[in-house]
């Protein structure tokens, strides 16, 4: 079935539903839908952070999981 021919039978069902919730169902979910689609643009900064953060991993700066946990507990006693 072509995307024409789905878009034509979801209006022929939807124009016959007229139960209230399942319409606002309906809508909430093309809207969930449009949200998820935009695709979401990194600033140069966030580009840059995120190309140190690989840099570090490919240089081996590295932390444990144990040990990054023990260097927030000391962070946030500051």
């Amino acid at each position: 079935m072509s995307v024409s021919e789905l878009k034509l039978e979801i209006i022929n069902k939807v124009t016959s539903i007229s139960d209230e919730q399942i319409l606002e169902d309906i809508i909430r979910l093309i809207n969930q839908e449009s949200i998820l689609a935009q695709t979401y643009k990194l600033t140069q900064e966030e580009r840059n952070a995120v190309q140190k953060g690989l840099q570090d991993v490919a240089d081996g700066n590295l932390h444990s999981s144990e040990s990054a946990k023990n260097m927030l507990k000391e962070w946030l006693k500051k």
